[in-house]
């Protein structure tokens, strides 16, 4: 199954200290692999709570050092190879957050530390590091089983040059904090996920990790407006939604409160 489950669509500290949108990161499955994005503070928590097994993962990322982001990083490692016992998985880092996660936790598996440009493998799946403009330290993901491609803007403002990054993607994923006529040098806004599904025409547009601001203004409007202004199919991430990539529909996960 190719798939992206939202353990959190929260974006910024005070949706975060809130937990307004919860914060644990997407889980992507593709090519039959797993792997965990950005997994922020509750990460571990969210994936239980919506029938996510992190023991099962191959590869945990964090795409900086911001909180949101990266919070929840050896604890999804130690999650991943059962308590350290296992030597399995890898470990993703953008380079500022190395000094952030143990060297304990670092040498418990295989570690990477790309820039952007650099192609690696995940098992099966080619994984290219992205570029990010405005937001220091930033990257983004491209992940490609041969089946599907899926990409992960990672927080950035908006740039031809980043954009050009996004094209052929089967879904794109865009770190979207604020709403229309709002934002700011370093986060896109809804504005801009209109410019960029009209540049990069992915067969699906996802938003998610929503501020304050966009929350109040509704995200399944602004996805509305995206769709309606780029004429390309667009959805606002749900907390503990999955989107079936083989399908394009989101569906909704029982939560295991076993």
């Amino acid at each position: 199954m190719a798939s992206i489950t939202f353990l959190g669509t929260g974006g910024g500290r005070f949706v975060f200290l809130t937990q307004r949108r919860y914060s644990g990161g997407i889980w992507l499955e593709l090519g039959g692999v797993r792997v965990i994005i950005d997994p922020g503070p509750g990460a571990l928590v969210r994936a239980l709570q919506f029938q996510c097994d992190p023991g099962l993962l191959d590869a945990v990322i964090s795409s900086h050092k911001h909180l949101d982001h990266y919070n929840d990083t050896e604890v999804m490692v130690e999650a991943m190879t059962h308590g350290l016992n296992r030597r399995q998985g890898m470990l993703v880092l953008q380079e500022d957050v190395v000094d952030y996660i143990s060297d304990y936790h670092r040498g418990a598996v295989e570690t990477i530390v790309p820039k952007a440009g650099v192609r690696f493998k995940i098992r099966g799946v080619d994984v290219e590091a992205l570029p990010t403009f405005n937001h220091v330290g930033g990257l983004g993901f491209r992940f490609n089983s041969g089946d599907a491609v899926v990409t992960y803007s990672g927080d950035t403002a908006l740039s031809d040059e980043v954009v050009r990054h996004y094209a052929g993607s089967d879904v794109l994923i865009l770190n979207t904090i604020f709403p229309k006529k709002r934002g700011s040098d370093t986060h896109l806004n809804t504005d801009d996920a209109v410019e960029i599904g009209k540049s990069a025409k992915p067969r699906q547009l996802i938003i998610t990790h929503f501020g304050v601001r966009l929350i109040a203004e509704g995200p399944a409007k602004e996805a509305r407006r995206i769709e309606a202004e780029s004429g390309v199919p667009t959805w606002a991430a749900e907390d503990g939604v999955t989107f079936d990539i083989e399908t394009m529909k989101p569906r909704k996960n029982d939560e295991d409160n076993s």
